[in-house]
Formats: C-alpha cells, structure tokens, sequence
C-alpha cells in the first residue's frame, strides 16, 4: 500500500471541483432563469432556502468522489 502524493491528491480534486461548482450552480441559475423570464421577484426567497441544499449537496458528492477515486488509485497501485 502506497502513501498517496500531493501530486496525486491535487490531481483528483481538480478533476472533481468543477462538476461540484456546476451542481452548486444549477439550481441557482434555473431559478434566476425562471424568475427573469416570469418577471417577478417572488423567487428569491426559494434561493434563501434552496442555497444550503445545494451547497451540501454539491458538497457530499465532490467528497464521495474524492474519496472514491483516491481509494481506488491507492488499491491499484
């Protein structure tokens, strides 16, 4: 069993950062969408409680793979 390298930590969250940020942003920008097309601001209040969902969820995923890309490439090795 090897010791994982900076290198090879650095390497993996960067390939998952950007898929994380994309599904802390989605929601965001679905609703922003909807809400410049209806012409209103009734749905800036959704935001004020649909932010944290989406920030842990965005969250846990990038972890779970994180953790799962680093395990399997300590086993392979």
């Amino acid at each position: 069993m090897d010791l994982l390298t900076q290198n090879n930590i650095e390497s993996v969250v960067k390939k998952h950062l950007g898929f994380a940020m994309f599904l802390a942003m989605v929601p965001i920008v679905f609703i922003k969408s909807i809400e410049f097309f209806s012409g209103g601001n009734q749905l800036d209040s959704l935001l004020i409680l649909l932010m944290p969902l989406s920030i842990v969820g965005a969250c846990g995923h990038f972890i779970q793979c994180v953790l799962i890309d680093l395990a399997v490439t300590n086993n392979t090795e």
